[in-house]
């Protein structure tokens, strides 16, 4: 059970299963920017650079979006939310040392 994520028990926010395959058919590209990120995707070069993603930040937003359930601010203004935000990433930082150190 998941307190304070916007979500009812038991439903998963994010699930990155494969999909369950249906009898519909793939969903057709045809907007031109999506075709050319589509072929520019499939060079090698891109798919380098796709891959560092898996190793920077996103991952941690994730984490902090689903697992701490942090999902908006609660103060206003830019330096209260700086404040916020450094005790989220703080809570971030002690979670994962306490993984890291059991581990």
């Amino acid at each position: 059970m998941r307190i304070g994520c916007g979500i009812k028990t038991g439903q998963v926010q994010y699930d990155f299963r494969p999909a369950k395959p249906s009898g519909k058919p793939p969903r057709e590209v045809k907007a031109p920017w999506r075709i050319a990120m589509q072929e520019k995707l499939k060079t090698e070069e891109a798919k380098a650079k796709y891959k560092l993603r898996k190793c920077t930040v996103e991952p941690v937003f994730g984490i902090i979006k689903n697992i701490l359930g942090f999902n908006r601010f609660s103060l206003r203004g830019i330096e209260k939310v700086k404040l916020e935000w450094l005790l989220v990433t703080l809570a971030y930082n002690c979670k994962r040392l306490c993984n890291l150190k059991a581990a």
